[in-house]
């Protein structure tokens, strides 16, 4: 008995050994998986940009921001006017934080009172805010530690209150729901799946079967063989994308601010790249199980490099780098712009432009690979 199964084991290791792809498929996920989470995920995230709206212009003012950047949690991009433009910083994604000093906030300290600080954070992604809050409310008890000490040294009489009051504000999900950040990012990684997975299926089931030979032999062009397979690609992901955000909505309570018109007018930019690489990927697969294990290889990184989870700015800078050239990244800021934060067009141009290149780019890839494999 023992010798049939030693070579039925030999017979199923050597297949392995001659089955490349699925060689790869079994060590080198395993493999990504370890880098991934060992160098690239980090849920501790700092640096978290921040601009200052100082109506107090004091030192006061001044030694609370010293405190905030010597954490490493904070990196201060600027100082705005208004709070309408604090509020255009974060909508529009150039601060995820905001502090605002009110003009009475140094004079109240001097006289031995309270001055209060505003801290509006981006509350889209409820860990990197939780986050953000506890180190602000961390300094402002340092920083009332110290100032009682002082007034104590200047016989000031003392308050049971702490000199330094801070004042939370979270935008865009004021209960710090994982729900709000997990869904919007979620219909974006199904999206990604199906066209990736059932678009590169759909013509290695034809190479497969042999019927891809059948059909180039009809009146069919290739524009529209190419057009047959795409478009119902796109019709499942708009499916998708409608029945999903009700269903989050529905069973999770997401709310949805923005335009569905504009979300529905954003999606062909993001679908492109995502269906180029579906052809990249059935260009060269023989077989449905190749283009499976081949579409899995490209979702990998997709998932966790994006900030679908794991917030970009807390990686090492080289995966800050690779996450530009995914797709998924630049429409998790779209969905999330418009889903979370109701914003219009203005606010995500950039990402959308990101989109268009990176489609460009990968349909030339595309439409190259499609005649290399065809002859």
């Amino acid at each position: 008995m023992w010798n049939r199964i030693k070579a039925l084991v030999w017979k199923e290791l050597l297949q392995l050994r001659r089955d490349r792809m699925t060689l790869a498929f079994v060590v080198g996920i395993p493999l990504m998986q370890l880098i991934i989470f060992g160098l690239a995920i980090n849920t501790d995230v700092k640096h978290l940009p921040a601009v200052v709206y100082d109506e107090s212009n004091s030192q006061e003012s001044r030694d609370f921001l010293d405190g905030l950047v010597a954490t490493q949690y904070f990196d201060l991009k600027g100082r705005v006017a208004s709070e309408a433009e604090l509020r255009r910083s974060l909508d529009h994604g150039r601060a995820q934080a905001g502090i605002w000093f009110p003009p009475d906030y140094a004079r109240r300290l001097r006289s031995g009172g309270t001055g209060s600080v505003l801290i509006v954070v981006d509350a889209s992604n409820p860990t990197t805010a939780g986050n953000a809050i506890a180190t602000a409310v961390g300094v402002a008890q340092l920083r009332s530690t110290a100032l009682l000490f002082e007034r104590m040294g200047y016989g000031q009489a003392t308050r049971p209150a702490q000199p330094i009051e801070v004042r939370l504000r979270p935008w865009y999900n004021p209960n710090l729901r994982s729900p709000d950040f997990i869904v919007p990012g979620l219909v974006g990684v199904i999206v990604s799946f199906t066209c990736i997975i059932y678009g590169a299926l759909s013509i290695a089931r034809e190479k497969e079967l042999g019927t891809l030979d059948q059909i180039l032999v009809t009146p069919v062009t290739s524009l529209d063989l190419l057009l047959g397979k795409v478009l119902p690609v796109v019709a499942i992901a708009y499916i998708q994308l409608t029945v999903l955000l009700g269903a989050g909505a529905l069973f999770f309570g997401v709310p949805f601010r923005g335009s569905i018109p504009l979300l529905y007018l954003c999606l062909p930019l993001f679908l492109a790249p995502q269906i180029g690489i579906a052809l990249i990927i059935s260009s060269r697969a023989r077989t449905q199980s190749q283009a499976t294990q081949m579409g899995m290889f490209s979702l990998l990184p997709m998932i966790f490099l994006s900030g679908y989870i794991f917030q970009i700015e807390g990686m090492p800078v080289f995966f800050q780098s690779f996450s530009e050239i995914i797709p998924l990244t630049h429409w998790l800021v779209v969905i999330r712009s418009i889903v979370l934060k109701g914003v219009g067009f203005e606010a995500f141009w950039l990402p959308l432009l990101k989109l268009l290149g990176l489609g460009a780019l990968i349909w030339a890839l595309a439409l190259r690979s499609l005649r290399t494999a065809n002859g």
